[in-house]
């Protein structure tokens, strides 16, 4: 853990300025919340849990599809990312096609709050998932620079947060709160080669803006489960990257989709080398077969696409298929 950070300390945010002048004036400047806007706070997130209910029917069937990817992991790991998962579906994923649960809640509501309350309530409906590197962590504060604008920012470190330190990266939501912004108890924190190597995969599946990372969310955080479970290396990763190359699907999502199907199908079946446009094939009729905007293609159709065998993709994809 770094020494504490002392008013007089450069800002770990990388401003060139010094911390009193900075990231700390901005954090004795917060917002203070009277006695009812403090009680609306402490239940808003029961309060959108109870709301999220009305939205089971179209919420749950994708959840319990997606956590399958979490099988493979220990029990807290795979809490955790169903946590992370869940909350995304809540604050990101549209359920209509048009709007998040976080949307409707904050429409539906806004009203029955205070003025204050209903201004800081609709701060929540920007939230995304964060990719940060921890720069600085001491007793009281951490700095995270973000992985994807560049951006440093210094936070009070909250109790969910006691146990990350400097060098770690964390993925997460910055959610407001009275205090100013804080990691909430969704936060995943990842040691530093686990971290990186996550950052790497991401781009070599088509994620390399925040909001890919925002959109695809349920695709990558399934694409770091696997590196959690099969480790960071392996043997076929020249092999993975130039069949990425060959695969032919239109859209970044399935694209990232594949890819990922793609890395846990080496990673767990460490399958024998052949000809690469057989794996691409296998992984373009995976994508057409298994995800609901991708254009339903035949067997054979996909395979003379590739110029390979219908065989060659036959087994691939049931393996594929069995992992998803």
């Amino acid at each position: 853990m770094m020494a504490t950070l002392k008013r007089n300390d450069p800002c770990p945010c990388g401003s060139g300025k010094k911390y009193k002048k900075c990231c700390l004036k901005k954090l004795e400047t917060r917002s203070r919340f009277d006695q009812q806007d403090q009680r609306d706070y402490n239940e808003l997130l029961p309060n959108l849990f109870d709301y999220s209910k009305k939205y089971d029917a179209t919420l749950k069937p994708v959840y319990d599809a997606q956590t399958r990817a979490f099988s493979g992991l220990s029990i807290p790991d795979g809490n955790a990312f169903s946590q992370l998962l869940y909350h995304w579906m809540l604050l990101n994923w549209q359920a209509d096609g048009k709007h998040t649960v976080i949307d409707q809640y904050v429409d539906e509501f806004e009203n029955a709050y205070s003025q204050s309350f209903a201004s800081f309530l609709k701060k929540w409906k920007d939230l995304e998932p964060r990719f940060f590197y921890v720069a600085h962590a001491d007793a009281e504060y951490m700095a995270l620079k973000d992985l994807w604008s560049g951006k440093t920012q210094t936070i009070l470190k909250t109790p969910v947060a006691d146990k990350i330190e400097a060098g770690e990266y964390v993925i997460g939501y910055l959610y407001p709160s009275p205090e100013g912004p804080a990691l909430g108890s969704d936060a995943v924190d990842l040691p530093s080669k686990l971290g990186l190597a996550f950052y790497e995969e991401m781009k070599k599946a088509g994620a390399v803006k925040q909001k890919h990372f925002t959109k695809h969310f349920d695709h990558l955080l399934p694409l770091l489960a696997v590196l959690v479970q099969y480790g960071t290396t392996f043997k076929q990763e020249e092999s993975y990257e130039e069949i990425l190359e060959l695969i032919q699907l239109d859209s970044r999502r399935s694209a990232i989709a594949g890819a990922v199907a793609l890395r846990r199908y080496l990673a767990a079946k460490k399958p024998r080398m052949t000809k690469k446009e057989g794996f691409a094939a296998a992984v373009h009729y995976w994508a057409a077969q298994m995800l609901p905007d991708e254009e339903a293609q035949s067997q054979k159709a996909v395979a003379e696409t590739y110029g390979v065998s219908s065989s060659a993709v036959s087994s691939k994809f049931k393996q594929m298929k069995e992992l998803s």
